[in-house]
């Protein structure tokens, strides 16, 4: 006899016992895949909850961060038109300062001018008016002449007497 007669005889005899474990090994197969589907559905489940939740703290955390960065960029314009305003204000001073002093100084100076006229003026009409052919314009301008020279032979006579005093030995 081949062995593989003997094989099927013992096949054939235990046919009923070899049919009664591959169906118990079936059944238990289904029960181990029902099962496997049940864990996979409840895990589906949890990732599904967990994705929702990480959404929402993603949903969150940019909204909290965009009003972080909304309050800074705020914050920073703030500063920037305050920076802006001081500039402004600084240079239009500064612009305004140069024009008010010369401006300041012209009426100042016009005003001490028009005094020493006036006082030389009727000194010098007081002349003129007992020679009538004399006019008026002639009599300012030498009493202006002649305070002129008067200013300038001071510092001139001084200047001299400066130089002198080194004698020669």
């Amino acid at each position: 006899m081949n062995i593989f007669d003997r094989v099927k005889k013992v096949l054939k005899k235990n046919e009923k016992n070899i049919q009664a474990a591959g169906a118990a090994a079936k059944a238990l197969a289904d029960d181990i895949i029902e099962d496997v589907a049940v864990e996979v559905k409840e895990v589906k489940r949890d990732v599904a909850k967990n994705v929702a939740k990480t959404k929402k703290v993603v949903a969150k955390k940019a909204a909290s961060t965009a009003k972080v960065v909304d309050r800074a960029v705020e914050k920073g314009a703030k500063a920037v038109v305050k920076t802006t305003k001081t500039a402004t204000k600084t240079a239009v001073k500064a612009v305004a300062k140069p024009a008010a002093k010369p401006a300041a100084k012209k009426p100042a100076a016009k005003p001490a001018a028009k005094p020493a006229v006036k006082k030389a003026a009727p000194k010098a009409a007081a002349k003129p008016a007992a020679k009538k052919p004399a006019a008026k314009k002639p009599a300012a301008k030498p009493a202006v002449k002649k305070a002129a020279p008067k200013a300038a032979a001071k510092p001139a006579a001084k200047k001299p007497a400066a130089k002198k005093p080194a004698p020669k030995k």
